[in-house]
């Protein structure tokens, strides 16, 4: 079941419905995530109508009350491309719940950043309360997590690095784009959970797709499966309905890494950690041309070769913020 959070143009109220065909079926008294998850567990999904897609305004389907989090280093190919090492626990940071925008909306510039980076992430979104002692596995997924969606993890590397904490620099509004779609977590879903394709690709504003900036990963290659991030992440918080989880991103991030020389030289000099991390901003803006420009438009998917799971076209175009 492939669902959509969003707001009727024409009515300008916001609500949940299925998708079917061109069309989206709004759901009865189903205002939230927890009331989506209780319909669809008590098989009590009951809709109204239909409206045109192209009549509505994706909203992010976590709706408007949850949090995020999301996991770093969560691919192996990805830590090995920063050149970092595989954690053995799971690393985890937060994005601001003021980051999270639809998944066809643009994404703002900010004026005072210089290095923007592209992040396709899985991300899972919670129906049912997880408390400190709910007992979490593989299997019993599906009693816990409403559905997953495609999330965007958009990052202003230079105002994460030289800062020294990674929450402004990953917060800034519309640094989190959700969905469009909200697949509910179901047997197909978790069948599927760990073989599914994550592609992300960017286009110049005439067209052109560019060659070096693009991700195609897989979830198989996570490192720690969903189940053991949310396990950790319940033993400090409890996770609420409408709470997201990112879990991790592949190889192919803008991002580049100081090379193992450069590194022993500047061990060898003494030169400080602020100073390492100037220079080398430094020379990712004066060679590294891999990083999102205005004008760029983004495409993400996630899916299974079956497409029995497939959560659609995530589409964002990066505006400056003027």
């Amino acid at each position: 079941m492939r669902m959509v959070h969003y707001i009727n143009g024409k009515q300008g109220k916001a609500g949940y419905g299925i998708i079917e065909d061109d069309y989206v079926c709004p759901l009865k008294n189903c205002d939230t995530p927890g009331d989506v998850f209780d319909a669809v567990k008590k098989g009590k999904v009951k809709t109204r109508g239909k409206i045109k897609t192209g009549e509505i305004q994706y909203l992010p389907p976590a709706g408007q009350a949850g949090r995020l989090y999301c996991a770093g280093l969560n691919y192996r190919d990805h830590a090995e491309e920063v050149k970092m090492p595989v954690p053995a626990n799971p690393v985890f940071f937060t994005k601001s719940h003021g980051a999270l925008c639809g998944g066809n909306d643009a994404v703002l510039y900010p004026r005072q950043v210089t290095l923007l980076d592209y992040e396709i992430e899985l991300a899972v979104i919670i129906g049912r309360t997880i408390c400190k002692n709910t007992p979490l596995t593989e299997e019993n997924l599906h009693e816990y997590i409403l559905g997953i969606a495609i999330m965007n993890d958009v990052s202003a590397r230079d105002v994460q690095l030289s800062r020294g904490q990674w929450f402004l620099g990953k917060s800034f509004r519309t640094f989190a784009p959700l969905g469009p779609v909200l697949q509910v977590f179901d047997r197909d879903v978790a069948e599927r959970l760990y073989d599914l394709t994550l592609s992300l690709s960017v286009s110049s504003s005439s067209g052109r797709r560019y060659e070096n900036k693009k991700q195609h990963g897989s979830t198989g290659n996570m490192i720690f499966p969903i189940s053991r991030l949310l396990n950790e992440l319940r033993e400090c918080v409890d996770l609420i309905p409408g709470d997201v989880v990112a879990t991790g991103t592949p190889a192919g991030v803008a991002l580049s890494s100081p090379g193992r020389l450069e590194s022993r030289v500047a061990d060898i000099l003494g030169i400080s950690q602020g100073q390492r991390i100037a220079r080398f901003l430094a020379r990712e803006r004066k060679t590294n041309h891999r990083y999102l420009q205005p004008g760029d438009v983004v495409e993400s998917r996630i899916y299974s070769s079956d497409r029995v799971v497939d959560l659609g076209v995530q589409r964002n175009e990066i505006v400056g913020d003027e």
